[in-house]
Formats: structure tokens, C-alpha cells, sequence
């Protein structure tokens, strides 16, 4: 079924017919086709401005719209076809749910041969719990990844990961770290640490507890990641045996350029995949000046929603943003209601002037503020603009209203539906990641994401077939915005198989397999039933 939310005729017009309400009392009010709703026959009685039923005309004929019959709209049949780039999603989604393993033995075999080890001692609940689920069983090569180096080190030192994790329980306790320290005995979860997220994580592993041993793990409770520790430089295994930092997820360094620029793995950060190389790092406001760093360079387990590789080697897990019962996620009020052909041929933004701290003019090369003057000079090709002023990121040395000025921040935030009126979207680093990939991805429009961080699902969300990957500086947006255009078929495919595959495969009950996944691990390498 089709719905037109209706709003004051005499009101602005959105960009796109994504309607809404303009009621605080009643956000929105879906008049379904052949209904009569006493609102929209209040707004139907008024005179509008030539203007407005000037654009009223065009929108009600984009939206099938016949006529008017007294104050009731008549509306043409909007038939919802299945395209054949929305067939090949959903086959491509389908066959890679036909691969996986479908016995405990079999995803055992494929465990070890992926890992070089026998699966975990809790991996037969996991995998019962993943099968009940649906969830996917053999795609956790980023878990491997990021517990391989622990599971080394077990070489030299089988009781390492637990006294890694007893020192920094014993070292955090009262320091405003915010790290939160989740405890499981016999399947009750508790939490100790001040953290934004605290009173979403026990809920959320609690939906794994009763399956799991008595274990600690830390849960980073900054967007930020914090084990500044690169295992793949030289020597770094035997670094990695010892204590070396003081302070672990204390060191602060204001700004944060000239510590990465001495932090193996940091020192320069790629901004082309290939090529001869050029650092990123004066294109991340995360590595100019990160808001709220606290770091350790020793290797400590910790799971953390993000990070960069290989200048970080926090345990990646999915965080309150990625889970759709979530206040955190990306949510929409109503579903995409602009058929693709009647979206503009834009890229489309907005957001907060969330980056690093400002100081002085640095803010000229965050992304956010990139991407404004990038739109500014290609008005054709991107409408972008930064609506709020992130106050807490303007301090020492930083001239708020200039800021304000140059770039008309008004402070008047726009409904995130405004979007489906777009074909294009843009998906920007904040003070880190954006927790916003998931929902933009479910937006109806294709996404263009720049981003220097890595999640959980990096593997499975592929650059060129559900999104289209821009540099980290944005020299290459345009070039890309243009071959869009150009290439319409190309572009709407790979929308919807980012739509299909974030639709389909990350679930909540997909986010709850995953991180079961990492907390057996964890448990497996800290010792079962461990105090």
C-alpha cells in the first residue's frame, strides 16, 4: 500500500515528495489511498499560495494524484514492480546464505581450516543458537582476524589474556576511562564503568548469557577505538609481552596529529587503496585532532564498535548503533515513498559539524566541512549542508561564530526522510565512524560512503557492489557523482544490493550471532568459568 503524508499546504515544500507533517503532535499522518483523514480535509480547505499550488500540481501529479473530489484526493493505482536489479539482489543474498555450512561438523571443518585451530569450546552453542537465528555461520573471518594475535601470543604464554584483562580490571577500577566491565555469572550480566551505552549492553548480551561461561570483557565505551597498538610491525610480538604504558586509555594528547605521526601503523595512513601512496592523515579529523582521545600502546583485549587498521587493534563488535531496537539506529518514521525515477540526480547531506576539536582554521580539512565547500563549487551534482554547530568540539582557540557564518550554520535540523527525494546519498566520518551506514543503505538511495574506519560488517558490505567508496579526502566525489549519473543502470544495481543485503543479513539476530562469536573467543582465551 501507498501512503502520501500530508502537511500544511501553506508550508514550505519539501525538496522531494517524502511528506510529512509538520504537527509536532502528529509527526506524521499517512492518508492511505481511498481514506479520508479530517486533518488533511482541514489543510484542503485552506487557500494555499499560487506557488504552493503551483508545486502542489507537480507533486500530486508525480505521486499519482487524478484529482480533487471535494476535499478527498483520487489517486491512480502506484503499482510496485519487481525490477531485475532487485531480482539479482536478492539471488546474490540468497546464494550466499546457500553456502553455509549446514551441519556442526561441516562448520567445524570450515573453522579450522579458515583458523589453523579446533573451534572454541562454546562453539557448538554458538552454532545451534546461529542455525535458530538464521544467521550466517561461516562469514567471521574479521573475528579470526582480530583474536588472532592473542591466540600467538597463547603460544608463548597461555595465561596472558587473562592477566591482560585482570590488569586492566585492577587498573581501571576509578579511573573516568569510560570503559565498561560487563560481568556474566551463571548467566546474569552485570555492568560497572560509566559508559553512553551502559544501559543498552547488559539487554544486549543478554539475549547470549545463559549460553556463555563466567567471563569479564570490556566493552570501550567511546566511538572512538583505544588499543593504539600495530601487531604487525616489527618486533611487535615480543612488545606485545610486556607492560609498557602507565597510563592504558589515559594518554591524551591534545591535538592528536604528532602522536599518530610517531604511532607505528599510524604514521601514515593510505588515502588511495593503490597506487603510489599518500597519507590520509591531514584528511581525518580523527587523526588531526580527535575529540575525546584516550589511547593505550600496550595490547589490550577490548572490544570497540570500530577502528583502523593497522594503527589499532581493538576487537571490532556491534554496538548500539547497528541494532535496529536500538534508540542509536539510523530510523526512518516512514518507508522510502519516491519511485526512483522521480528522485533528483543529486548527492544529498546533512548533519551535524561533528570531526575533531577544533583549533584555529584546521576544520577546513574535517570531511564534513570538505564536503560543504565541494557542493558550494558543483551545486549541480551535491546539496550539502551542516545544520547544527557541535558546540563541545569548539573550545580553546576556536572562533564559533566565524565558523558559524562561513559555512550558515542555521541550527535547524532537517528530517531524515527528506532524503528519498535523493538518488544519492553521502555517508561522512563524524568524530568517527558514521553510525548512520545501516539506515542510509535501507534509505532507498545509493550510498556514497567515505570513511577511514572499520566495523563489523566491513567484509560483508563490499565497495562497488553495495556502495560506492569515496577517498577519505573526497577528491574523487565528484568524478564519482558524475559516473552515476552516467551510469544510471550501474548505480541504481548497486542500490539495491546494498538495500537487499542490509534488509536481509544485518539483523539484529545477526548482530547477536556475531558478537556471540567474539565473547566465545574471549571466553576460550581468558579460561572458562574464570573469576
Amino acid at each position: 500500500m501507498n501512503y502520501l503524508n500530508v502537511f500544511r499546504g501553506t508550508a514550505k515544500p519539501p525538496r522531494s515528495l517524502a511528506y510529512r507533517s509538520e504537527d509536532s503532535t502528529h509527526p506524521l499522518l499517512p492518508l492511505q489511498i481511498g481514506e479520508e483523514d479530517p486533518k488533511a480535509q482541514f489543510w484542503a480547505q485552506r487557500r494555499p499560495s499560487r506557488g504552493a499550488r503551483i508545486w502542489w500540481r507537480r507533486a500530486a501529479a508525480a505521486a499519482g494524484v487524478l484529482g480533487v473530489i471535494g476535499c478527498t484526493l483520487v489517486f491512480a493505482p502506484l503499482l510496485r514492480t519487481v525490477s531485475p536489479d532487485s531480482t539479482i539482489a536478492q539471488e546474490a543474498v540468497d546464494a550466499l546464505y546457500a553456502r553455509q555450512s549446514t551441519s556442526l561438523e561441516q562448520a567445524s571443518a570450515r573453522y579450522t581450516l579458515r583458523t589453523g585451530r579446533s573451534p572454541p569450546k562454546y562453539y557448538e552453542e554458538w552454532f545451534h543458537f546461529a542455525q535458530e537465528k538464521r544467521c550466517l555461520i561461516d562469514e567471521y573471518d574479521r573475528v579470526h582476524r582480530d583474536f588472532e594475535p592473542f591466540y600467538q601470543l597463547a603460544i608463548d604464554n597461555p595465561t596472558l589474556f587473562a592477566a591482560r584483562v585482570a590488569h586492566a580490571r585492577n587498573r581501571l577500577e576509578g579511573d573516568n576511562a569510560e570503559i565498561a566491565r560487563l560481568e556474566i555469572r551463571d548467566g546474569k550480566v552485570s555492568i560497572a564503568g560509566e559508559t553512553a551505552y551502559g544501559a543498552y549492553w547488559p539487554d544486549t548480551v543478554g539475549h547470549l548469557s545463559e549460553h556463555l561461561p563466567n567471563m569479564t570483557f570490556f566493552m570501550n565505551g567511546r566511538d572512538e577505538p583505544r588499543v593504539a597498538f600495530n601487531y604487525r610491525a616489527p618486533g611487535a610480538r615480543t612488545h606485545a609481552l610486556s607492560i609498557n604504558d602507565s597510563t592504558p586509555f589515559l594518554i591524551q594528547p591534545h591535538p592528536t596529529s604528532e602522536f599518530f605521526a610517531q604511532q607505528s601503523g599510524c604514521r601514515n595512513i593510505p588515502l588511495e587503496g593503490t597506487g603510489f601512496m599518500s597519507s590520509a592523515n591531514n584528511a581525518s579529523s580523527f587523526l588531526i585532532s580527535s575529540a575525546k582521545p584516550g589511547f593505550t600502546t600496550d595490547l589490550y583485549p577490548m572490544l570497540s564498535m570500530t577502528k583502523m587498521s593497522p594503527c589499532f587493534a581493538d576487537i571490532v563488535f556491534p554496538g548500539e548503533y547497528h541494532y535496529g531496537r536500538s534508540w542509536w539506529y539510523g530510523h526512518y518514521r516512514f518507508e522510502d515513498n519516491v519511485p526512483w525515477d522521480r528522485k533528483e540526480d543529486k548527492v544529498y547531506w546533512r548533519g551535524m559539524s561533528n570531526g575533531g576539536m577544533i583549533l584555529g582554521d584546521n576544520y577546513h580539512d574535517f570531511a564534513r566541512f570538505r564536503a560543504v565547500d565541494l557542493a558550494r563549487a558543483h551545486p549541480e551534482l551535491m546539496d550539502v549542508a551542516i545544520t547544527t554547530f557541535a558546540e563541545t568540539l569548539c573550545e580553546e582557540d576556536c572562533d564559533r561564530d566565524a565558523v558559524i557564518a562561513e559555512y550558515n550554520i542555521t541550527g535547524v535540523g532537517e528530517p531524515r526522510e527528506d532524503v528519498y527525494g535523493y538518488k544519492y546519498v553521502l555517508d561522512l566520518d563524524g568524530t568517527t565512524f558514521s553510525g548512520r551506514f545501516l539506515g542510509l543503505l535501507k534509505s532507498g538511495s545509493l550510498v556514497f560512503k567515505s570513511t577511514l574506519f572499520e566495523e563489523y560488517f566491513s567484509d560483508w558490505l563490499k565497495p562497488f557492489e553495495h556502495y560506492v567508496p569515496v577517498l577519505p579526502d573526497l577528491s574523487d566525489l565528484v568524478q564519482k557523482s558524475e559516473w552515476a549519473n552516467k551510469h544510471p543502470q550501474e548505480a541504481r544495481m548497486i542500490q539495491q544490493k546494498g538495500l537487499e543485503f542490509t534488509r536481509r543479513v544485518i539483523t539484529d539476530e545477526q548482530n547477536d550471532c556475531y558478537l556471540f562469536a567474539v565473547l566465545i573467543e574471549w571466553a576460550q582465551l581468558q579460561g572458562v568459568d574464570s573469576s
